[in-house]
């Protein structure tokens, strides 16, 4: 009786923080539904015109920019989380052994996640730079190249290099993640997997994985939320160029809102890219609880 009025109690004590969070996350998305269903074209008269789901089938039917921004945000995402993820992997299985100054490099490989997200810009921005960039100065330098490489100019490469910018920004919160996870992985089933004759890809793939996977699903997939709703750096770097080359569904709706004027239209597809977001929001809560329900 008396955990349950201490229980009750906790709740009225967070019950106005609930309910400030909720209205703070429930009207931007309410407002942005009932814009997605107006008009709202600053171009136009009378954009608080009902216009109902217009948008969406223009978006869905009539031009093939939502789908190309989709596909190339599924890229996007997919090729930064894939590549953050093995090179934290790696560095994490570097750092769980007893190498010198472990905790000096565990410092170092976080640097990436702490600058903010438009000095990570400017700073590849200036590494990429075509003339003066430190990159392409390098490669001449090394006798790799002739002639300076256009690395966000190009519409065949600026691709991979904002993802290699975000692969660099992102796996910091990985490698920290994966390694505290390995270095929860009992010694002595290395030491018993070795005796019976199993080869370091054997260990790996038999003992270090199974324990690392739990935490490995979970950090992949707030990394897939966290890049696919990405804009600052993709922006600040190519602005969606070359040639729509990076043009990713967020700032195909800043494009549409501030450029175009477009604020219905903008709304709808934002509304849209919420629900490719709740897709990986909700596999992440099932992976969560699933795993949470493993381990109780």
């Amino acid at each position: 009786m008396f955990l349950q009025q201490r229980a009750r109690f906790a709740y009225v004590l967070i019950l106005p923080a609930l309910v400030l969070i909720t209205l703070l996350n429930l009207y931007p998305i309410i407002e942005g539904f009932v814009v997605s269903l107006q008009a709202q074209n600053q171009m136009r008269p009378n954009p608080e015109a009902f216009v109902g789901f217009k948008h969406y089938v223009r978006a869905l039917t009539e031009q093939d920019a939502f789908w190309s921004s989709l596909g190339r945000t599924l890229v996007w995402t997919a090729g930064s989380v894939a590549g953050a993820y093995l090179l934290a992997l790696g560095l994490a299985l570097l750092l769980n052994m007893d190498v010198w100054g472990r905790g000096f490099f565990r410092a170092l490989f976080l640097i990436p996640w702490v600058i903010p997200d438009v000095c990570t810009a400017l700073l590849w921005k200036w590494l990429y730079g075509d003339e003066f960039g430190v990159i392409n100065f390098l490669l001449v330098k090394f006798g790799l190249i002739t002639r300076p490489v256009l690395w966000l100019s190009n519409p065949d490469i600026a691709m991979p290099a904002v993802i290699f910018v975000q692969i660099w920004k992102l796996y910091p919160v990985m490698f920290i993640v994966l390694l505290a996870a390995l270095q929860n992985v009992p010694k002595e089933l290395f030491e018993s997997a070795t005796i019976d004759g199993a080869t370091m890809r054997q260990r790996f793939w038999y003992v270090t994985l199974p324990f690392i996977r739990s935490a490995s699903v979970i950090i992949t997939l707030l990394a897939c939320i966290w890049t696919f709703q990405s804009f600052d750096i993709v922006y600040l770097l190519t602005g969606g160029g070359p040639a729509s080359a990076t043009k990713i569904l967020p700032t195909l709706v800043y494009e549409k809102a501030f450029w175009g004027l477009e604020m219905g239209y903008a709304a709808a597809l934002a509304m849209l890219m919420l629900l490719g977001l709740l897709v990986f929001s909700v596999a992440y809560l099932l992976v969560y609880r699933s795993q949470s329900e493993a381990s109780a």
